[in-house]
């Protein structure tokens, strides 16, 4: 076996990887049921700061799409961005990303009733992250509407607390 590992990949430019002429990448596997509220993927912000994914959808032999879905995150923000979407008849399920300030959800839920048990598949690339996670920066109140203020924030349990400082203009 590893002789037919060797013949298919290779050392490639800026230390990619090779393969070998007409070799592929194939991804099934265990699939995953659509239903509300179903968590595809999961994953420490710690460990990886973004995700590529390839998804494959198929509900019965003649509904099915793909896609390709990029994932990008912090402690407190995760965005979504579906790109080269092919669906036959119609789409078949709705993706979002959440953040519990250290685990990134991608979320999957039907894009009607009639499609919940879809099923799904998915191949992810991940990017480790670079720099120690951290909180992001607080950004103060600039509005100058007379009832605003600037909420303090409390640095031993890193939260805002409930006083209100106001400035007068002068």
């Amino acid at each position: 076996m590893n002789k037919f590992l060797t013949n298919q990949f290779g050392k490639g430019p800026n230390n990619s990887l090779y393969l070998s002429d007409r070799s592929n990448f194939a991804f099934r596997g265990k699939w995953i049921g659509v239903q509300y509220n179903t968590i595809m993927d999961k994953w420490h912000l710690g460990d990886f700061k973004s995700a590529h994914y390839q998804i494959s959808v198929e509900y019965g032999s003649n509904e099915a799409e793909t896609m390709q879905v990029s994932v990008i995150a912090r402690p407190d923000r995760a965005v979504v961005n579906i790109y080269g979407r092919s669906s036959i008849n119609q789409e078949l399920i709705n993706l979002s990303a959440t953040v519990d300030a250290s685990v990134v959800y991608l979320n999957v839920e039907p894009k009607s009733a009639s499609y919940a048990g879809a099923k799904l598949i998915f191949h992810a690339s991940y990017a480790q992250s670079i720099n120690k996670l951290s909180p992001p920066a607080i950004v103060a109140d600039t509005s100058t509407a007379p009832s605003s203020g600037i909420n303090t924030f409390d640095s031993l349990d890193n939260t805002f607390d409930a006083t209100n400082i106001t400035f007068d203009k002068v």
